[in-house]
């Protein structure tokens, strides 16, 4: 089966240069871009972060690329509108998106923009149910739901999703319950590892969700991180490999120093080159 690369985009970076990166990306071979889904940036920069769903929109309208989220926050948009948002990007795109999702763990910034935070056991609860919610709303005509967090009463979502029955959800959830969760009601989970000598625990990680997922086509992803001064292109290649071993057919790749980014790209489109040239060769 053929992998996915993808690229995060450098959102501490400011808008214009994040989406001469995402251009950039398209060029050398990226299948897709994700954007995170926070609202400041501290610690890391002085960059802008722009609106996740926005910036997400604006690279697919000026590129052929796919799109997603890692994540997005469930606690930041009532299910409905999220269901609305991804939909209207779904058309837009024709099929270019996933919803990827978590539950939120940075209190700091919930509290600093007026979000509610509630303790780990409601927040992973509530993206469930949401979760469950988004997806009856993307297959079924009329949806009155009554759950913990969410209610609603004869709703419709028109247009459905350009997508059949929906965008692809994943998981981006590292915690037992989230990723027992993906694997009996989503379409895959993203594990975070680094990639040179990550392999092991996400492997371990792994097998509960292969309990759970056996017998149906599921995706396993792979986010990871890595300072481009640190390693090799041999390096990333290899560990690569590893989790290719592993099932993973959709990795993602996020650089620092994201100010970087637009030089690092021509690099580590070797890794891509490397493995499409191995595919043709298998092929043959």
């Amino acid at each position: 089966m053929r992998v996915e690369f993808w690229y995060q985009l450098p959102v501490t970076a400011d808008v214009d240069y994040i989406m001469r990166c995402a251009l950039k990306a398209e060029k050398v071979g990226f299948d897709g871009v994700t954007n995170e889904d926070h609202l400041w940036v501290k610690g890391l920069g002085s960059g802008c972060r722009p609106e996740c769903w926005t910036m997400l929109t604006a690279v697919a309208m000026r590129t052929g690329l796919k799109v997603a989220p890692l994540v997005t926050c469930i606690p930041y948009r009532n299910p409905t509108l999220l269901a609305k948002i991804v939909t209207t990007l779904d058309h837009l795109s024709r099929g270019r998106v996933m919803l990827i999702y978590g539950a939120g763990w940075w209190r700091e910034e919930f509290e600093a923009f007026g979000y509610q935070w509630e303790p780990d056991r409601a927040r992973v609860e509530r993206a469930m149910e949401a979760v469950t919610l988004i997806k009856r709303l993307w297959t079924e005509e009329e949806v009155t739901f009554e759950g913990k967090f969410y209610r609603v009463r004869g709703c419709r979502l028109e247009p459905r999703p350009y997508q059949r029955p929906h965008p692809p959800i994943l998981c981006g959830g590292q915690g037992r319950r989230m990723r027992v969760f993906a694997a009996k009601f989503t379409d895959g989970w993203v594990g975070i590892a680094p990639v040179i000598g990550g392999a092991d625990e996400y492997a371990r990680k792994k097998e509960l969700v292969d309990r759970y997922a056996a017998g149906r086509r599921f995706i396993y992803g792979l986010s990871t991180r890595f300072k481009m001064r640190d390693v090799s292109i041999d390096d990333v290649i290899d560990g690569v490999e590893d989790f290719i071993k592993l099932g993973v057919t959709w990795i993602n790749f996020r650089m620092d120093p994201d100010t970087e980014n637009l030089e690092f790209l021509d690099e580590v489109a070797k890794v891509i080159q490397y493995f499409r040239e191995e595919g043709a060769t298998s092929a043959r």
